[in-house]
């Protein structure tokens, strides 16, 4: 039996039930219907919530992408102004990319709104995606993915920590923009349609056109499949909290009894694993971890590579270490802060520039920092480790670095929050903020 999709008074009334209070909520809104829609809802909820405890805020990114968009964000300021609820313009300046456009406006989207989310303390920021959005998502990714069965294919999550500092959240994830557009006009409220919404060289916009009038996929499918992603994300937490050690953030190791488990759980770990030590923010693709689990399933004592990262079988386990091959030294400023290699963020607090590079091994203090790996896995497992490669003497101690967390540094969704959690302790990240949200509420 199909769920009915919820009207956005009921989904606004259950979101605001599950959410830890206090709260201050940061609505993005660009005067579409979907996110105006989000703000009032909110906003009436609010009025009649006995618990209180909630502030809204409101935030337009202007986009500077058409003549309009100044005077359309100067409409939803004078809408927040009506409904007083303080609201902020901050405005996409600098040059514009010529292609890639939808997706480097989302990005300065959200890198402006959590500007804004930390300027004001926000709790959260909201945005309005809706169902029909999430089925755009699910026929983009089965079209490019071959198929609508995978994992991959459980659209949007409902909750993304961006940048590891800021939760987006989106109430609206199981509500048509029909009812909608049904609940703004019954309030005399309207709506602003942007024309790229239009603009059929966009790949969200043909894929909306061709769905038109055709039910591809279910809220109740949709829910399922991510459900079935959060297990075996679960499942593979439980494999790398009984079984797997990472040693001074570079070394994994798996015992083989570990190897010959719950395949999907084995591979979805490993898949995780190599982008986190390979410094990389996407997992490898399906042919190399195909790869990968066929040369484990093996048992073929070796070494092979995937993504910046030798799977290195021995008798008695599983190695992980990143390849030393591309390892550059880096320049970081007086003062200022960047990634090596896409695995330590390296903050200079000091006077003098610094040259982070890989460590120059040594065997005797390679056993030392690895005492149970065989000789040479400590070696190189060592040359991954970062070193302060120039620096005046006696400062070593002020330089901090801290582990990335590989694919769950930009975007982490809720699907994964626990492997990423797990991941943070055994490298030594700082904490993952909470997901504002009550446990008792929580959906998987």
């Amino acid at each position: 039996m199909t769920t009915p999709d919820p009207s956005p008074q009921s989904a606004v009334r259950e979101f605001l039930a599950g959410l830890s209070r206090p709260a201050k909520l940061l609505v993005g809104i660009s005067g579409g219907s979907d996110s105006t829609g989000l703000l009032l809802a909110l906003q009436e909820a609010m009025a009649i919530d006995p618990e209180g405890g909630i502030e809204l805020a409101a935030a337009t990114i202007d986009h500077a992408l058409r003549a309009e968009s100044g005077a359309e964000a100067g409409a939803v300021a004078s809408l927040c102004a009506r409904k007083g609820i303080p609201h902020t313009i901050r405005r996409w300046d600098g040059d514009k990319p010529t292609t890639g456009i939808p997706a480097a406006a989302r990005e300065a989207r959200y890198r402006l709104l959590m500007e804004i989310a930390d300027e004001i303390a926000a709790t959260a920021i909201l945005t309005g995606h809706t169902l029909d959005d999430q089925i755009e998502t699910v026929a983009m990714r089965a079209v490019r993915n071959g198929t609508k069965g995978k994992l991959g294919l459980a659209g949007m999550a409902g909750a993304v920590l961006l940048d590891r500092r800021r939760w987006l959240l989106r109430p609206f994830l199981s509500v048509r923009r029909s009812a909608i557009r049904d609940f703004l006009a019954a309030g005399g409220e309207g709506w602003i349609d942007d024309p790229s919404n239009l603009d059929s060289h966009y790949e969200r916009v043909r894929t909306r056109n061709a769905l038109t009038g055709i039910e591809t996929v279910t809220m109740d499918e949709i829910a399922a499949t991510g459900a079935s992603r959060t297990r075996l994300s679960r499942h593979a937490v439980e494999l790398a909290r009984e079984q797997l050690t990472i040693s001074h953030g570079v070394l994994a190791y798996l015992p083989v009894e570990a190897l010959g488990g719950d395949p999907l759980a084995r591979d979805h770990l490993l898949g995780q694993l190599v982008a986190l030590r390979g410094g990389r923010e996407h997992v490898p693709s399906t042919e190399t971890m195909t790869r990968g689990a066929a040369f484990l399933d093996g048992r073929h004592l070796g070494r092979m590579s995937a993504g910046r990262v030798i799977f290195d079988l021995r008798r008695d386990g599983l190695y992980l270490y990143r390849e030393s091959r591309n390892l550059n030294p880096v320049r970081i400023a007086a003062g200022a802060v960047k990634v090596w290699d896409g695995r330590y963020r390296v903050h200079n607090p000091t006077n003098s520039e610094i040259v982070i590079g890989p460590t120059i091994p040594d065997r005797t203090l390679a056993g030392s920092l690895f005492p149970n790996a065989p000789g040479s896995v400590a070696m190189r497992a060592m040359a991954a480790m970062p070193q302060v490669q120039t620096l005046e003497t006696g400062l070593l101690h002020a330089i901090d670095m801290h582990p990335v967390l590989g694919t769950f540094e930009r975007f982490l969704s809720q699907f994964e929050l626990e492997i990423a959690a797990q991941f943070a302790d055994l490298v030594g990240c700082d904490d993952i903020p909470p997901l504002p949200v009550k446990l008792s509420q929580r959906k998987s």
